[in-house]
């Protein structure tokens, strides 16, 4: 028998519509398989994505697909967030059609009905060892400003729908989507799975600026680092003049300590420019938060021909659900049952 709770499966094109078609399909028919209702919403990120020809290909062949074109290429977590804001269903699934088995969309749901309203996919494949270091400096750094995510996570995630109102409602998605998931504080849980593709991660260069960006536009930790660090600096040279007029007044050697002042105000100078620096970027998140600019914009969208179950009439014998959902997605029956208990009494 069919399950009752309505799944939205959010996908957006890695690099050409063409390249996802075949797990489109199978994930259509999987999903037709396990669920009365159900959509799955493609994000198109910049009209290079996809052309007419490809559109019409996919909305012909495989019901229940709505495609949502953005004028411009954007931030994954920028397209991920117009696909989560446009889903409607009970459960929503973010799902590389690359990497992620299409079982595993099922397997989410299922885990995420048990009670947890964050399922996070975590790859059980063995990393390199530079991959591995990296991650775990990273994760290191993530856990200063409370995101704490399992290691070898992997961008697959199902949310409950009371996690994906939690998520529409904070924050600029462009800042980390996977954080503003983590902050909803909801109940969470790790799915093991084995990937169809590994991907080893961006460079060290590309890391460490994307660590950055996560740090400073989430937290306001690193700013008060800085402000430790430039009181450090000045009590260092407070101790420095100290030691100064110290050795004039006894000894009037200062000329002998030339060099250890330029490279005590060589060390400042780093210090200074550090405390810019960081200065300058929380700067740019006060002018990039101000901002009324919209994060995306979207040209069209467009559906399948087939949007519906022609067999499924709106019509059920019974008002409360025989499969459990402990997630309150509002199919659970608590409702209608506390509903009818008012109607007889």
């Amino acid at each position: 028998m069919k399950s009752e709770s309505f799944v939205s499966v959010v996908v957006v094109i890695p690099t050409h519509l063409n390249d996802i078609y075949s797990p489109l399909s199978t994930l259509s028919t999987r999903l037709d398989e396990q669920y009365s209702d159900y959509e799955i919403v493609v994000i198109a990120p910049g009209l290079d994505s996809t052309n007419a020809e490809a559109e019409d290909r996919v909305l012909k062949n495989i019901p229940c697909v709505r495609i949502i074109q953005l004028s411009t290429p954007v931030f994954h977590d920028v397209a991920l967030a117009a696909g989560l804001e446009s889903a409607i269903g009970d459960f929503v699934v973010l799902w590389n059609p690359l990497a992620d088995p299409v079982e595993m969309v099922t397997e989410s749901v299922d885990k995420c009905r048990e009670g947890v309203d964050v399922v996070v996919g975590v790859s059980n494949h063995v990393r390199s060892l530079r991959y591995r270091l990296i991650r775990k400096l990273m994760n290191v750094a993530l856990r200063t400003i409370d995101y704490d995510i399992p290691p070898n996570s992997t961008g697959l995630r199902c949310l409950s729908r009371r996690a994906v109102n939690a998520v529409t409602r904070i924050g600029r998605f462009h800042h980390q989507f996977y954080l503003r998931i983590h902050k909803t504080g909801y109940p969470a849980d790790s799915l093991v799975y084995t990937p169809l593709k590994e991907s080893e991660g961006a460079g060290v260069v590309k890391s460490l600026r994307r660590l950055m960006r996560l740090v400073v536009f989430n937290s306001s930790r690193p700013l008060r680092w800085m402000s430790l660090l430039g009181f450090g600096g000045s009590v260092a040279g407070f101790l420095f003049a100290c030691y100064s007029v110290i050795i004039h007044l006894f000894s009037g050697l200062v000329v002998e300590g030339w060099t250890t002042t330029v490279l005590f105000m060589s060390s400042l100078f780093i210090v200074q420019f550090v405390m810019m620096a960081f200065f300058g970027e929380y700067l740019g998140r006060l002018l990039d938060e101000s901002s009324a600019q919209a994060e995306y914009a979207v040209v069209y969208e467009r559906t399948s021909d087939i949007m519906i179950n022609l067999d499924r009439v709106n019509v059920m014998d019974t008002s409360l659900s025989i499969e459990p959902n402990h997630v309150q997605t509002g199919r659970d029956g608590l409702a209608p049952k506390i509903l009818r208990e008012e109607w007889t009494h």
